[in-house]
């Protein structure tokens, strides 16, 4: 016989948690894109390259923000706030690391 499980609670998860994880994958995509471009264009992809990365970057900065603002709310799951956090630091760091490598 299956075990049955009830969840006995109002808890949900937080919008800006959810809204940073998005951002996160999204700037993940832009950062993938813009690789993926360079690459196949052997550096000469331009300007596009460039609003990729720019976009990634804000996209980060953003879901940062979002995640952290998702921690502040009360009796809710911070599973998507701590997955945006994380994610969105980590692409933030990795960008300051490309821009101190380029200069």
């Amino acid at each position: 016989m299956a075990k049955r499980s009830y969840k006995f609670t109002d808890k949900k998860h937080t919008r800006q948690g959810i809204a940073s994880s998005l951002l996160g994958i999204t700037a993940l995509v832009l950062l993938g894109a813009g690789f993926f471009t360079a690459y196949r264009m052997a550096g000469e992809a331009g300007s596009a390259v460039g609003l990729m990365g720019f976009l990634s970057l804000i996209c980060s900065v953003i879901g940062f923000v979002f995640g952290i603002r998702g921690f502040q709310e009360d009796e809710v799951y911070y599973l998507f706030s701590k997955l945006g956090v994380g994610l969105n630091g980590v692409l933030f760091i990795l960008w300051m690391l490309i821009f101190i490598a380029g200069m």
